[in-house]
């Protein structure tokens, strides 16, 4: 296979199939890039699991906690009747329901589930107890606490009902921390029956969708023996997740500031542009997000605070 080795940094927007981990799923990709490329994802999927799943390449893994917190939409198909140990198909049946909702209820719960709500995460989840994560510890059949915590559903909407086969499907706009196995538990037990995520899939992380999304399959070969991974129309830019935040365009020498860690003042970087409707580009906050673009390119991310501009990450393009 004939390799680039020209550095890249950017997205690649993976759909990732059932079946694989996300980490599988990342290192299948990593043999594609040039030695020593840093690769990383904004969430993980399970192998009982399938969708969205952005890779950072380059420096764009120093944003991946900004795509984190974005908002996410998974669609998911619960079967009423039985609750299983993992809350979703590959689990221990461990309770069972005669009980299926209608149709109507179906529909009618999405309300009773929308705004913030609060949640306990599944034992088997991610999540660490005194520095073990909570799926070992459920392995090993051993007692899981976890805290509630408070969430965010934007959107729920009930999308799909067969009474034949007991399911109904759902589509959840979400904020970050949201289990959906959680959810779908939630949902059966307020249906006054039991139920687990038959089918998941997640659709939507951020800007980034199910739309223009690319399979494992069409990144790695073509007839050539070319790595496809490394055409330019698969890699989305930098700062593509970075649209909703306001940005400065800053001179060489507001720059050279940034790169060297030094001081870098509000009066640095619009120094030369006193038009620029500052209060409308960045708003209200006192600690507003910004970006900031020199010859082009996405220089560094940080805030505002008392006239002076905090660096969280700058970068090396």
């Amino acid at each position: 296979m004939l390799m680039n080795t020209t550095p890249i940094n950017g997205w690649i927007n993976l759909y990732k199939p059932l079946g694989i981990t996300s980490a599988y799923a990342v290192g299948r990709v990593k043999r594609l890039l040039p030695k020593g490329t840093k690769i990383g994802h904004t969430g993980t999927l399970d192998p009982e699991a399938e969708g969205i799943l952005p890779l950072a390449i380059g420096e764009a893994t120093k944003l991946v906690q900004f795509l984190m917190d974005a908002r996410k939409t998974y669609r998911f198909k619960i079967q009423f009747g039985a609750k299983t140990d993992t809350a979703d198909k590959v689990g221990k049946i461990v309770a069972t329901s005669d009980v299926t909702p209608t149709e109507e209820e179906c529909y009618a719960i999405c309300e009773q589930f929308t705004g913030e709500i609060t949640q306990t995460p599944p034992a088997f989840s991610a999540l660490k107890v005194n520095g073990v994560r909570a799926y070992d510890l459920a392995r090993q059949n051993q007692e899981v606490i976890l805290q509630p915590r408070k969430i965010t559903i934007f959107k729920l909407k009930c999308i799909g009902y067969d009474g034949v086969n007991r399911t109904a499907t759902y589509e959840a706009e979400c904020s970050k921390g949201t289990y959906i196995r959680t959810l779908a538990e939630d949902i059966s037990l307020s249906l006054q029956s039991l139920g687990f995520v038959l089918e998941l899939a997640r659709t939507i992380v951020g800007m980034f969708d199910t739309k223009n999304s690319i399979e494992l399959a069409d990144l790695e070969v073509n007839n050539e023996g070319e790595a496809l991974l490394l055409r330019p129309y698969q890699i989305l830019g930098i700062d593509s997740i970075l649209v909703d935040i306001p940005v400065l365009d800053i001179d060489d020498a507001a720059a050279y500031k940034v790169r060297c860690g030094q001081l870098v003042l509000l009066s640095d970087l619009i120094q030369g542009s006193q038009e620029y409707d500052l209060r409308k580009t960045l708003g209200s906050s006192p600690r507003e997000i910004i970006w900031l673009r020199h010859t082009s390119k996405l220089l560094a991310i940080g805030k505002l605070c008392q006239g002076r501009f905090d660096s969280a990450r700058v970068f090396n393009l």
